[in-house]
């Protein structure tokens, strides 16, 4: 104990089991603290869980993060993938080289994504200066701009 301090242990995930088939939606809801972020980490790499064996498309997410990171497409609320004074489509360009696709799959998958979005409106805008709505979309859009599996 420091400065009055305690320390206290919490176990956000334990005992974890389960499998999601390919090409299926899954909601994964919980209470504030239940563990959610820290399993989706997990499951794509970031954190190291302390025990047990995490596969993620059949790849070990740590161990494979880079040929993981082709495979998912992830939105964190608390992370953007968007560049913030850039606009929404320059922002996608610099994902597109990030991911290696070359300039016509680029135009083809923003193309399908703004349609797809509804995000013609504000393709232009930087983003920080979209709606709560409107950057959710672009952010959206950027996890799965190089067609992830899943």
């Amino acid at each position: 104990m420091r400065d009055g301090l305690r320390r206290k242990q919490i176990r956000a995930v334990d005992a974890m089991t389960f499998t999601v088939g390919a090409g299926s939606a899954v909601g994964y809801i919980g209470a504030n603290g239940a563990g959610k972020s820290t399993t989706i980490k997990m499951l794509t790499g970031i954190l190291v869980p302390t025990s047990g064996e995490v596969r993620t498309c059949g790849l070990r997410p740590v161990e494979d993060r880079r040929r993981l990171a082709r495979e998912v497409g992830v939105v964190f609320g608390q992370r953007s993938q968007l560049w913030w004074d850039l606009p929404v489509r320059e922002s996608f360009g610099i994902l597109a080289a990030i991911h290696g696709l070359d300039a016509a799959r680029e135009r083809a998958r923003t193309d399908e994504l703004v349609d797809r979005l509804e995000m013609g409106e504000f393709l232009a805008t930087p983003v920080r200066q979209l709606s709560l709505g409107q950057r959710m979309r672009a952010e959206v859009a950027a996890a799965l701009l190089h067609s992830p599996a899943w």
